[in-house]
């Protein structure tokens, strides 16, 4: 017994399935497809990212949910059982969702382009700072103490 899609020897009364064009109008209709088929798979990667583009006002709110529940209910539990591992995992989930939340949010992305500035600054500032410690030191040991570069 032969099934449908089963692959066997041809029988002598089957028609020759040779796969050709019967006329040029059915060859033009598949070329045109085709091609169709190539502009539709060229300007799919060109189209902009669903996930990326709008206000996701539900997914703003749960990211937020989840950090809060993070940062108020997890954190202090890894603390309390002094679990380092833990709290530093939690902070680290804690960061992923404020950055995914950052990324989807306009408002919270301005947020974060705020706190990196001042963090820059901050840096800018310890620079500064332990340079001019440095510079003091060697005025007051008499450039015992090493003093500047």
């Amino acid at each position: 017994m032969q099934f449908p899609l089963q692959v066997g020897p041809p029988r002598a009364d089957a028609p020759d399935m040779a796969f050709r064009f019967a006329h040029s109008r059915s060859r033009a209709g598949f070329q045109a497809g085709i091609g169709f088929v190539l502009v539709l798979m060229l300007a799919l990667p060109a189209m902009p990212n669903p996930h990326r583009r709008g206000t996701y006002r539900g997914q703003c709110r749960q990211l937020t949910r989840q950090i809060e529940h993070y940062e108020t209910r997890i954190l202090p539990l890894a603390i309390e059982r002094g679990n380092r591992a833990w709290e530093r995992a939690t902070n680290d989930q804690v960061e992923r969702l404020w950055n995914r939340r950052a990324d989807l949010c306009p408002a919270y992305g301005a947020e974060r382009t705020l706190l990196a500035r001042a963090a820059d600054q901050a840096r800018r500032f310890n620079k500064m700072l332990a340079a001019a410690g440095r510079a003091a030191a060697a005025f007051f040991t008499g450039g015992l103490a090493g003093g500047l570069p």
